[in-house]
């Protein structure tokens, strides 16, 4: 009796036409794939293929048998998928609760948690967007698990795990002078009206420290405590703004903002996750810091050397939770 491997080996050498490029397509040997092939039409008592000097074509059995062979295919991943959805359904739903900062927790996270309950339907996320001292008041109560911050903590009563440095640019709208440009001078800067985060946010300090480093004492003629509402401002044309480049990528997909760079240097913000050890004794603690550690490798934004394996996953066999 043949198998799906098979089929679907079969089916790769009818759709491509070529047993080379089926063979580089599975990451199998071509006498392998050949093989695989005489199996199959041994058992079925019929030739499939035939093959030429161009590659190979089916016979009128082989195109009868291709349309069950997709067919089997099809039905083999939806009995995989319901298989597994079942096996979920009967687990007992868990809840974990998470923070972010109002630009990651409005930019980031609602991609990250969509990535996550498609691997984990049985875990609801439940997120709270605050400010950084918010959330580190709501992780030392225990109210939540974890937080995603672009902010640095000098004495912080939670741990802080690094997680990458997110490139920051400058972020101008359609009628400032520089909508044409990439790059920059630094002092270009000096007299520019800057749209900003509120005073006395940890934010708006490393703003005011970011430019610092390029001599630039920002004017600012606005402050926001959402960078949603920073970035309405500088499209209305109020200023320009410095925003990291996960906050900015739907606008600049749509031609609304443009990321102007400093021919200088590249600004970056730190990323961190702030946990407790008790995170990771909370309901669903294990598969969120797995997910994150496997998620930062091909993280959908422009992360500068980011981790080879999250700090966490070394701690969780301590805490008794699985490797």
């Amino acid at each position: 009796m043949f198998s799906l491997h098979q089929v679907e080996i079969f089916q790769t050498v009818a759709t491509e036409g070529s047993i080379s490029r089926a063979a580089e397509m599975l990451y199998l040997s071509q006498p392998a794939v050949s093989q695989h092939i005489r199996s199959l039409e041994k058992d079925m008592g019929v030739k499939l293929l035939v093959r030429g000097r161009r590659g190979v074509t089916l016979t009128p059995a082989g195109e009868v048998f291709l349309k069950y062979a997709q067919q089997l295919l099809r039905l083999s991943r939806e009995a995989r998928e319901a298989t597994r959805l079942s096996a979920q359904k009967g687990e007992q739903r868990q809840y974990l609760h998470i923070g972010a900062t109002p630009g990651i927790g409005g930019c980031l996270l609602p991609h990250w948690m969509n990535d996550f309950y498609a691997f984990y339907q049985h875990i609801t996320l439940a997120l709270k967007v605050l400010p950084t001292s918010e959330l580190v008041h709501l992780l030392a109560g225990q109210q939540i698990a974890f937080a995603v911050v672009g902010d640095s903590l000098n004495r912080a009563v939670v741990e802080v795990t690094h997680l990458w440095d997110e490139e920051a640019v400058i972020v101008v709208g359609r009628g400032h002078a520089w909508w044409k440009k990439s790059y920059i001078d630094a002092e270009w800067l000096a007299g520019q009206s800057f749209v900003m985060r509120e005073n006395n946010s940890l934010a708006h300090a490393w703003e005011l420290q970011s430019l610092a480093e390029f001599g630039i004492n920002p004017h600012t003629v606005a402050e926001f405590n959402t960078t949603a509402a920073i970035k309405q401002a500088v499209i209305a044309g109020m200023g320009i703004a410095l925003l990291p480049c996960f906050s900015i990528k739907n606008e600049l997909d749509a031609g609304r903002l443009r990321g102007v760079r400093l021919n200088e240097g590249v600004l970056r913000r730190p990323i961190h996750l702030l946990w407790t050890p008790a995170s990771l004794q909370s309901s669903g603690a294990e598969s969120f810091v797995r997910f994150l550690d496997k998620h930062l490798e091909n993280m959908p934004v422009q992360p500068a050397q980011p981790p080879a394996s999250l700090p966490l996953i070394s701690l969780l066999a301590e805490v008794g939770l699985t490797a």
